[in-house]
């Protein structure tokens, strides 16, 4: 085995140049600016359907909740008409009742004036209960009204007519309710279907 050598000798050191191009590469710079772009338009219509959809959740919830609001004076008015027409039936009972309790009064009297004296007691205060339960129905229903449309207007009217009637010896109130009940049916299909178009 021989071992040769060998020897190498440098003349010259080759020459290394880097060619380093020093100019903008617009691809690139375009690359990027693209991307910055869609990532800012991006949120911004997703800031845009944000705020959107809250406000649409908002009106939503704001109609929601007014008719609920309607539905429940909906139904206060309703209860507080068939109440009334309640009070005003016990009241005219009442009035048209009146001559025949004296009669009985008269006699009750010749037996045993105290008992007389608690009926007489008794049913005043019966009385005073009824119209003071009328009355505060009839305010109730006053109350529960839009005086600037004629509909509710109208329901009051017959309402204070009822009372009025029912305080007389066959006042004739009965008639009345009647009115006031086809007055109510009317205004509460009115605001039902307000409710329904949540107005």
């Amino acid at each position: 085995m021989t071992i040769e050598n060998v020897m190498l000798t440098l003349n010259r050191l080759p020459k290394i140049s880097a060619v380093i191009d020093a100019g903008t590469d617009w691809v690139a710079i375009g690359g990027i600016a693209v991307t910055l772009a869609t990532v800012i338009a991006g949120a911004l219509v997703t800031i845009s359907t944000f705020k959107r959809t809250m406000r649409s959740q908002s009106e939503l919830a704001r109609a929601v909740a007014l008719k609920d609001s309607r539905q429940g004076w909906i139904n206060d008015l309703r209860g507080t008409c068939s109440e009334y027409i309640a009070a005003v039936g016990i009241l005219q009972h009442q009035s048209d009742s009146r001559e025949i309790h004296s009669i009985f009064i008269d006699k009750v009297t010749a037996v045993d004036s105290s008992a007389a004296a608690g009926l007489i007691a008794d049913w005043e205060h019966e009385k005073r209960r009824a119209r003071q339960s009328a009355l505060a129905l009839k305010s109730k229903i006053e109350l529960l009204s839009n005086p600037n449309e004629s509909d509710f207007r109208e329901l009051i009217d017959l309402a204070r007519a009822a009372f009025d009637r029912a305080v007389k010896v066959n006042g004739g109130s009965q008639e009345v309710c009647i009115q006031i009940v086809e007055k109510a049916q009317q205004i509460l299909k009115t605001e039902w279907n307000r409710a329904k178009k949540m107005e």
